[in-house]
C-alpha cells in the first residue's frame, strides 16, 4: 500500500508542483542563513516576501550602503514622512528624469 501511495504522490508532484533549489555561501550569505534559521517555515517566509513584492509592485534591487549613508537616508525619510525605500525610489526617479 505504501508503494502505491508514494507513486501517486510522485505523479501529483510531477504534474502540479515546481521545485526551486538555491545555494548560499557560508561567508557572504551569513545574514540570509541566520535569518532563515530563525523562521518557522523557510518556504512560507520566502513565499510571503515574494507575494509582498508582487502586491507592492516593487522590484527588489539589493544595494549595499555604508552605515553613514543608511543613517542619512533614514533621517531624511523620517523628515519627509516616508519610508527609506520610497525616498530611494524618488531619488532614482528624479535622476532618471534628469538623464533622459
Amino acid at each position: 500500500m505504501a508503494l502505491k501511495s508514494t507513486i501517486s504522490h510522485a505523479r501529483y508532484d510531477a504534474k502540479s508542483c515546481k521545485r526551486y533549489n538555491f545555494k548560499l555561501n557560508l561567508k557572504t550569505d551569513a545574514d540570509v542563513i541566520e535569518k532563515l534559521s530563525q523562521v518557522d517555515s523557510m518556504q512560507g517566509y520566502i513565499k510571503q516576501l515574494i507575494r509582498r513584492d508582487i502586491a507592492n509592485g516593487t522590484d527588489v534591487v539589493p544595494v549595499k550602503l555604508s552605515e553613514s549613508a543608511a543613517e542619512m537616508l533614514k533621517k531624511k525619510a523620517e523628515e519627509k514622512g516616508i519610508s527609506t525605500s520610497e525616498l530611494i525610489a524618488l531619488a532614482v526617479n528624479e535622476q532618471l528624469v534628469r538623464i533622459c
